[in-house]
C-alpha cells in the first residue's frame, strides 16, 4: 500500500494569506484539485510538511469574458467546466478539446486549470514508487545525480507532459500570479519553461509564487483550433505526444497559424515554420508544415513510446490537426 506522508493543511481565504502561508511554513506546498499532487506524495516524491489549500481562497473560479473578446479562466475552475463551457468550446475550441482530453471524467471534475498548466514534469525513471527509484540508485529528478534518459548529470529532460499548456502557448496566453512580496504581475505563458526538468528548476517563478488566473487574449478573425493526443489508452493515461494548432484565417486563406508539440522535452516546443499569411491551407501547405514538425522535434526515452515513433507521430498528428481546420 501506497502512504501518504504526514500534513497539516492549511485553509487560506485570500490569494495573498494564501502566499503568505506558502512562504512562512517550512516545506509547504499548493494544492488545489491535487489530482498530480497527491498520487506524487503517495510516492513520496515530495514530503511537505503542510499543504496550503486553494479550495476556499476567492476569486480564482470562473470563466469571464472581455469586450474585447479576453478570455481570463481563474486558476482553480475545474478542467471539466472548461472541457462543457459553450463560449469556449465556441471561441477557442481547442482548448476545451484539449480539457477534455485530461486523464478521466473524474479527474477533470477535480482537476484545476492552475494545475495543468503547473503540472510537474514527467519521467519513466522518476513517477515510480521510491522503492523502484531506490533499486535503481534514484535519478537526478528525485534523490539522485544522474539523468539515466540522456546519460548525464548536468541535466533533467523530464517531460512537459499537460494537454491545456501546448494549446495555451498556441494562443499566446498569459497568467496572472501573486508574488511574495505581495504584488501581483502576468507573464507570458511561452516564457515560463527552462530547460531543465527538475522540480521547481523547471519554471521562470518562485516556487511561492501563486497562479491565480491564465489570460488568453482577443483571437484573430476566423479563429479555428484544435489539438491531438496520443496516448496508449484513450483515457487516464498522459500524452506520449500531443499538438496543439491555433490559426486565423481571412476567408479561406490564412492570416495567422501556430503549432506546439508537446511531451518531448521539459517545455512545449513551439514550431517554426515560413510565413503563413495570405496562403490557403492546401495539401501542399499541411505537408509542409507536417515536415517541419518531423525535423525540429527531437523526443527524448522520457515516456512510453519509441522515441523515434513519437517523432513520426509529430508529423502525422500535426498533419491530422491541420486537416480539421480545413474549411468545411
Amino acid at each position: 500500500m501506497l502512504r501518504m506522508p504526514e500534513f497539516e493543511v492549511h485553509r487560506p481565504s485570500t490569494a495573498a494569506d494564501a502566499v503568505r502561508l506558502r512562504s512562512q511554513l517550512p516545506d509547504a506546498m499548493y494544492v488545489a484539485g491535487g489530482t498530480d499532487l497527491l498520487p506524487n506524495l503517495k510516492h513520496h516524491l515530495h514530503a511537505p510538511k503542510h499543504l496550503v489549500s486553494l479550495a476556499r481562497v476567492e476569486g480564482l473560479s470562473g470563466i469571464l469574458r472581455a469586450g474585447d473578446g479576453t478570455l481570463r479562466l481563474g486558476a482553480t475552475t475545474s478542467l471539466h467546466a472548461i472541457a462543457t463551457d459553450e463560449v469556449l468550446r465556441a471561441e477557442v475550441p481547442g482548448l476545451a478539446k484539449a480539457a477534455s482530453l485530461v486523464a478521466g471524467p473524474q479527474h477533470r471534475r477535480m482537476g484545476t486549470i492552475g494545475g495543468n498548466v503547473l503540472l510537474d514534469t514527467r519521467c519513466l525513471f522518476y513517477n515510480q514508487s521510491l522503492p523502484w527509484r531506490r533499486a535503481l540508485g534514484s535519478c537526478l529528478k528525485s534523490e539522485g545525480t544522474w539523468c539515466h534518459v540522456i546519460g548525464s548529470d548536468k541535466s533533467c529532460v523530464a517531460a512537459q507532459s499537460s494537454d491545456t499548456v501546448p494549446m495555451l502557448v498556441a494562443l499566446d496566453a498569459s497568467i496572472e500570479v501573486t508574488l511574495p512580496d505581495g504584488s501581483t504581475e502576468t507573464i507570458a505563458l511561452a516564457g515560463l519553461w527552462t530547460k531543465d526538468g527538475r522540480f521547481e528548476r523547471n519554471r521562470n517563478l518562485p516556487p511561492e509564487a501563486l497562479l491565480t488566473a491564465v489570460v488568453i487574449p482577443p483571437r484573430a478573425a476566423g479563429h479555428r483550433s484544435t489539438y491531438r493526443k496520443v496516448r496508449a489508452r484513450q483515457a487516464i493515461d498522459f500524452p506520449q505526444v500531443g499538438v496543439a494548432v491555433a490559426a486565423g484565417f481571412d476567408g479561406d486563406r490564412l492570416s495567422s497559424l501556430a503549432v506546439v508539440v508537446g511531451a518531448m522535452l521539459p517545455h512545449p516546443k513551439r514550431l517554426d515554420h515560413d510565413d503563413v499569411a495570405g496562403r490557403p491551407l492546401d495539401d501542399a501547405l499541411v505537408e509542409h508544415v507536417a515536415e517541419r514538425a518531423y525535423k525540429q522535434v527531437r523526443p527524448q526515452p522520457q515516456v512510453h513510446g519509441d522515441p523515434g515513433w513519437r517523432r513520426e507521430l509529430a508529423r502525422v498528428e500535426t498533419r491530422r490537426a491541420l486537416r480539421e481546420l480545413l474549411p468545411g
